[in-house]
């Protein structure tokens, strides 16, 4: 396990404070986060890189946090790589094992297993500026990987790499990390790449981790309208709560919405726009908000529209153009937007 206590780190005008999380064996905590947030000094310090103004890092109760980065044990996987561009693919994996004086047979054993095993052994006469992007991340995650170290950090590993290829890499090394089984700190600021590599997900900006969870936890559940904002949740209100009857009634300026989180008082309100269903006329069903508004704005983004309301209160719902072209709407039409109390989250 590898575990972070309240560190603190100073460089000009930014200030990494009070960060604290720990990471299992076999699990991949997703550190995501906007540019700028500090996710990329916070896998330094880990490594050993930058050293913290207080505060400590420790692997299977063991205190790195005076440690050189050589006695750590960590991998580290940077955005652009860093390969050497003087020595070819072989070289590049091998250079951990030299460094710490194993046998020649034993490094050519070990590279070529984990070549094979990436899917990368007919590069290893290569040099490494031929390499395509998927391929350079590939011997970047065989020279971390190569001398077995107790913890792997990948800082935007994919972030060079087309979208498509993206996708398999994504695959690949999920099934790779899974069989090391070493915990695994993994910085991102694409929220689809976060659900689908992390087991949590830490939530940073401005130094600071502002919300950790599961994934569903973290997108459905945001404790702030930070944390709202980045996950994408478009619908971010202000109101005040009252339980009644086992729910919990907001008003937000008027409109009424039932919420199944109990809470009192003056809240925010949010509700992602997948959660909301559109439709023409009122629907019968077992959700508990239905609200007429009538049409404002649409705007295409990926493989959804994204349709604006004004039902008293200005909500946005996504709708596949499939639906869109179904109920044939346009600017000013009238129309119903239902949702459950358990898609209303309340902090």
């Amino acid at each position: 396990m590898i575990s972070v206590e309240s560190l603190h780190y100073s460089a000009g005008k930014f200030n990494l404070s009070d960060v604290s999380m720990q990471v299992q064996d076999g699990e991949t905590l997703v550190i995501l986060g906007p540019t700028g947030a500090g996710k990329t000094v916070l896998l330094e310090l880990i490594a050993g890189f930058r050293r913290p103004k207080s505060g400590s890092v420790s692997l299977n109760g063991r205190d790195l946090t005076h440690l050189p980065p050589e006695k750590r044990s960590v991998g580290f996987v940077y955005q652009d790589y860093l390969l050497f561009p003087h020595l070819n693919v072989f070289d590049n994996i091998a250079y951990g094992l030299r460094a710490a004086g194993r046998k020649s047979e034993e490094v050519r054993k070990r590279v070529r297993e984990l070549a094979s095993q990436l899917a990368i052994d007919h590069l290893l006469e290569r040099r490494t500026r031929n390499l395509s992007g998927g391929e350079s991340q590939r011997v970047a995650l065989a020279r971390a990987l190569i001398t077995d170290p107790l913890v792997l950090l990948l800082d935007e590993p994919f972030a060079a790499v087309d979208p498509n290829t993206k996708e398999k890499l994504m695959r690949e090394t999920g099934r790779i990390l899974e069989s090391q089984q070493k915990p695994v700190i993994y910085v991102t600021h694409d929220q689809t790449e976060a659900v689908d590599m992390a087991d949590r997900i830490a939530v940073m900006n401005e130094g600071k981790i502002v919300q950790t969870g599961l994934p569903g936890q973290v997108f459905n559940e945001p404790k702030s309208e930070f944390v709202a904002s980045f996950m994408g949740t478009r619908n971010i209100l202000k109101g005040k709560a009252r339980r009644d009857n086992g729910l919990t009634s907001v008003d937000v300026g008027g409109v009424v919405l039932l919420s199944s989180v109990a809470i009192d008082g003056d809240v925010h309100v949010t509700i992602r726009p997948e959660d909301i269903l559109v439709s023409a006329n009122h629907l019968i069903s077992s959700a508990r908000n239905s609200i007429k508004g009538r049409v404002t704005a649409m705007r295409e983004k990926g493989s959804v529209v994204l349709l604006t309301a004004d039902c008293g209160v200005e909500l946005t719902a996504a709708i596949t153009r499939e639906s869109l072209g179904e109920l044939q709407l346009i600017i000013g039409d009238e129309i119903y937007l239902t949702f459950k109390a358990s898609n209303v989250n309340l902090f």
